[in-house]
């Protein structure tokens, strides 16, 4: 295996920018990608520093790309970088370009941790024919009902809270998609997490639309002891829906 940082020049961000990419031993011809987002108060690097991922990796196929995201939400932001575009649009062309990863449904995945949990149901869910699975650990998924915790936050990131409850940031919102049914969805979260409710609120909601969701309440809480305890069963799951897309 290898681990390498790239840097690119985002024009969307308008500045430079990196990412960090673990390569397995042997790379697949057609090579499966999963894209790990970090949460608030981390960056490009947490997975690898703050995690055993490098160590739990190499039992599964896919080279892992993690990209920075600021504090944005994965959102672009209303007077600032536009990191959704950065990440959805500018980096899978320089992976396919320069990495030459295919990037196809049936070959792209997407996990994250707390604000990384609500990014990746969100690239999952607004782009069901872009990934197989999305995975959340953690993830604040129902922002509108937590709105409080962060709403300063929230109001510089997404505008007013009507705004986000009516636009297509609302994880709600996406759900009404048809071609989401099918999507696969991996949910965990820690029974003694401050966010509980608002999993619990998600998972209600989508299972009024989706096919095919993993709700998975463990004992934890909002830390990265929780996070590195269930990243080997979250490897396992999308591994799984890998192997049942390319079977």
């Amino acid at each position: 295996m290898s681990i390498a940082t790239y840097r690119m020049y985002s024009k969307a961000l308008n500045k430079q920018t990196q990412f960090n990419l673990y390569l397995p031993s042997k790379r697949l011809e057609r090579q499966p990608v999963l894209f790990l987002l970090h949460g608030l108060s981390d960056d490009y690097a947490a997975w690898l520093t703050l995690s055993s991922l490098a160590r739990y990796a190499g039992q599964y196929p896919f080279a892992i790309v993690m990209p920075d995201a600021g504090r944005s939400y994965y959102t672009n932001l209303p007077n600032g970088e536009r990191y959704w575009d950065y990440l959805t649009e500018e980096l899978p062309l320089y992976l396919k370009t320069w990495l030459e990863f295919p990037l196809t449904r049936s070959t792209t995945f997407v996990a994250g941790l707390s604000m990384g949990g609500y990014g990746a149901f969100k690239m999952g869910l607004t782009y069901p024919e872009r990934f197989g699975a999305a995975a959340s650990l953690s993830g604040r998924l129902d922002i509108a009902a937590t709105w409080a915790d962060r709403s300063s936050y929230f109001d510089a990131v997404f505008g007013s809270q009507e705004k986000f409850q009516s636009g297509q940031d609302n994880l709600l919102n996406l759900l009404a998609n048809q071609q989401v049914t099918r999507l696969p969805l991996l949910q965990y979260i820690g029974a003694e997490d401050h966010l509980l409710e608002s999993n619990r609120t998600f998972r209600a909601f989508s299972r009024q639309y989706l096919e095919k969701l993993d709700y998975r309440e463990q004992t934890g809480n909002h830390n990265w002891a929780f996070w590195d305890t269930y990243l080997p069963s979250t490897l396992t799951w999308l591994t799984e829906r890998y192997q049942q897309l390319n079977s």
